[in-house]
């Protein structure tokens, strides 16, 4: 959907040209789509696909025991909040901007590799968000704060109030079934995510060496959380 008081034909085509780029790195067609006049930005695409190996992950099927990895830091969304603010200057080579733009298909490549017990990527909903969605009547998740890596000035926008509305929404839902065992703000781990990670849920030798794998691939990756027996809340923060 095209703003076309605010947004030039120039912006436009870069805009279509970013998505057009992405599509051909992971090998997808782009094979129709529509477009209105609004007063308000907006461009997405959805994906349909066929499962041809009958490999496929669940988000709820993790086990007890399993450790969960995160294949991206966050904050995208105080960082996209800053900028919009004026608080940030873009710079397409910067932390966020450039995790944004990379594609999760080549951690998934690599995790594809093990036995991949339960994944989700992280979105809107914000690490917490996506990482409840993992509990099953099974499992509660320990989730280990200082091991869920930050991209560089999130903790400093947080502290003065960048946050995006939709960050404090996702607290508001979710923490009647999160228990926070530390003395820290937990915001920013609710943070509405722009191209987020993954989380993959793996027994605790593969999860380990997983990780080891990613790192030394480049992929900012760590192991944040451990399914748990079931608990009285979902999610213990520790």
């Amino acid at each position: 959907m095209w703003d076309k008081e605010h947004l030039n034909t120039d912006e436009a085509n870069e805009i279509i040209q970013g998505a057009l780029t992405k599509l051909i790195e992971c090998k997808c067609p782009l094979i129709g789509g529509h477009s209105i006049n609004d007063n308000e930005q907006k461009f997405g695409l959805s994906v349909t696909g066929i499962i041809f190996d009958s490999i496929y992950y669940r988000n709820n099927t993790a086990k007890i025991g399993d450790y969960i990895i995160l294949t991206k830091p966050i904050g995208s969304g105080i960082l996209s909040t800053a900028m919009k603010n004026g608080k940030m200057e873009f710079n397409k080579d910067i932390d966020v901007v450039k995790s944004m733009a990379t594609l999760n298909k080549y951690a998934m490549d690599i995790a594809r590799r093990f036995n991949i017990h339960a994944a989700s990527d992280v979105t809107g909903f914000g690490l917490l968000g996506h990482i409840i969605e993992m509990v099953n009547d099974d499992i509660s998740i320990e989730v280990y704060l200082n091991n869920v890596r930050l991209f560089d000035r999130v903790k400093d926008f947080a502290k003065n109030g960048i946050i995006p509305g939709g960050s404090y929404k996702n607290k508001s839902a979710l923490e009647s079934r999160i228990k926070n065992n530390t003395n820290k703000d937990d915001i920013i781990y609710y943070d509405a995510q722009t191209s987020g990670g993954l989380l993959i849920a793996l027994d605790s030798k593969d999860a380990e060496e997983l990780n080891k794998i990613l790192n030394n691939e480049g992929i900012d990756s760590s192991i944040i959380a451990k399914c748990i027996d079931k608990k009285a809340y979902d999610i213990y923060l520790k």
